[in-house]
């Protein structure tokens, strides 16, 4: 029997950077439906909370959100869970990620997002696209008093590539890297992570890996595959990720998510 359902957001439900209205409404009914049998839904990604309650807007309230790469959880607006960096770690991680060539940083907070400029490419994708709740502060290191749980890297098509060269090897030991699609490097602490978030959802739920099932495209997704008995990549994921579930579903244009929820 199928107690936990937790789903990736960009590039298994919907296009990377796409916001309110993306999602196909035919997915609202299916997962209310699911809810209402007493299975647990559970959205995992790298977004922040608001912009995942934006997407899935008619039930929020239904959902637990798994935000900013696992590092945090809420049932509705009561957070349930949450890893953070400490201050020192945060700032030698902000330093260094600022110092990627051609690249531009995210900092996730509990409580929002931060950039450096309101007139770069980062904050109109964030705020626009995936609707973030987002502030651009003059020092990253600095002005931020918020807890920090995720520090992100950002190019628009080669984050691996620019971060492979000193950055990846100097922190890989010390914090966890994972690649989400071609734009970024999202760094979270150790302890968190998407795997860590679904864990949690099992322990605090009392719920099997045979009665879990989750979905997936991309390499912070795999983690989350080692959990459930049925892991399901989608069809346009990486390579190593369809090699690594379970199973694999139709991709996320075709709606090959909404398909296996339908079986459900």
């Amino acid at each position: 029997m199928v107690k936990l359902i937790v789903s990736d957001i960009d590039g298994t439900l919907v296009g990377d950077g796409q916001g309110e209205g993306a999602l196909n409404p035919e997915y609202f009914e299916v997962i209310h439906s699911l809810v209402k049998r007493g299975i647990l839904f559970m959205a995992c990604s790298g977004r922040q909370r608001l912009s995942i309650a934006r997407l899935f807007r008619p039930i929020a309230d239904e959902l637990f959100f798994a935000c900013d790469g696992g590092s945090d959880i809420y049932d509705r607006d009561r957070l349930l869970f949450a890893k953070t960096f400490s201050r020192e770690i945060a700032a030698e991680l902000i330093q260094d990620a600022s110092r990627v060539d051609l690249c531009d940083v995210m900092v996730c907070g509990t409580e929002r997002a931060y950039c450096r400029s309101a007139d770069s490419e980062l904050y109109h994708w964030m705020v626009d696209g995936y609707g973030y709740d987002m502030a651009a502060v003059p020092d990253l290191v600095h002005d931020i008093k918020d807890d920090i749980v995720k520090v992100s890297i950002y190019h628009k098509n080669r984050a691996e590539e620019l971060t492979d060269p000193w950055f990846r090897p100097r922190w890989q030991n010390r914090v966890k890297l994972t690649l989400a699609g071609i734009q970024w490097l999202d760094c979270v602490p150790k302890d968190a992570g998407k795997g860590a978030a679904v864990a949690f959802m099992q322990e605090h739920f009392h719920i099997l890996p045979s009665e879990t099932v989750v979905f997936g495209d991309n390499q912070n997704d795999m983690e989350m595959f080692t959990l459930a008995d049925r892991s399901y990549a989608v069809s346009n994921a990486r390579e190593e990720v369809r090699a690594a579930a379970a199973f694999e579903c139709r991709s996320y244009e075709e709606d090959g998510v909404l398909e296996i929820l339908k079986q459900l």
